[in-house]
Order: C-alpha cells, then structure tokens, then sequence
C-alpha cells in the first residue's frame, strides 16, 4: 500500500512541474510579443494609400534606431480611403518626432523586411499628441522602379 501511495506522490509532482514549466513556456513567449509591455510608450498613425507589404509586428525606426512597433494596420471603411497604421512608440522618442515629422515605408536591403521609418521633426514645431496622426509619403514600389529602369534601357 505505501508503494501506490508514493506512485501517486510521484504522479502529482510530475504533473505539477509539467503544468508549471508549461505556464512559464507561455508566459515568455506572452512577454516577449509584447517587447514594449513594462516601457512607457505612446501611439501614432500613419495614412497610406497602399502600405506595400508592411505587417503587423514591423519595426518603426526613428534616425535609423529600432524606436517601436507596428501595432495594427486597419484597412480602410470604404473605396477611396486610406489604410491606417497604428504604432507604438518608446517615450524617448517623444522629444524628437514633431508635427512635420514624416512616416514612410522602407525596405531593409534589397528584397528584406518592410519597416516604418520617421523622419525628425523641426525644432520649432509642436509635440505629437498621443493617438495623432502624422504625414506620410507613399512607399517606393519596386515593380514601379523595375518599370523605369525599363523605360531607361528601351530608349
């Protein structure tokens, strides 16, 4: 009797370490999605007409440096509209993106991942607001740049 008693000891244990190392599993790959979770952070959108292969989860750099992340890409509610990119942005970038900042769409080399690039803001312009939305410049489509390279080499 005190071998099955210990069988099941052994039996609740294990599904205890199981459950907890399961939960833990979770809980990383949970906190890791959220990169930007115990940060101060502020939200921005960007209007495209087309936003060229960009995800949710892309990076948003500002100068270059990883600053954020592209939280949602809303499509637009009807034919003529915009689609809506919805950022969230580290606080330290806060002091440096302004009214006349400028989004774009990038591509990271030649054929590598779309990102958010914005451009420094003047020193005399006004802070961004949280939830505003910033100007934006449509993004360079390679089909449109193989297009005039043909064009080039026709003539």
């Amino acid at each position: 009797m005190v071998v099955g008693g210990q069988m099941s000891r052994l039996a609740r244990l294990g599904a205890f370490i199981v459950v907890t190392l399961a939960v833990l599993a979770a809980g990383v790959f949970v906190i890791g999605s959220k990169e930007y979770l115990f940060r101060s952070t502020y939200r921005l959108k960007a209007q495209f007409e087309n936003v060229a292969g960009l995800d949710e989860g892309a990076d948003v750099q500002v100068g270059g440096v990883h600053s954020g992340t592209v939280t949602h890409i809303v499509l637009p509610g009807k034919p003529g509209d915009k689609v809506t990119v919805v950022m969230e942005l580290a606080q330290s970038t806060h002091e440096i993106i302004k009214q006349d900042s400028v989004a774009s769409i990038q591509t990271e080399g030649l054929l590598g991942n779309q990102y958010l690039a914005i451009s420094f803001g003047s020193a005399g312009q006004g802070e961004v607001k949280d939830g505003e939305i910033i100007q934006s410049v449509p993004p360079l489509q390679m089909a449109d740049l193989l297009k005039k390279t043909n064009g080039i080499l026709d003539s």
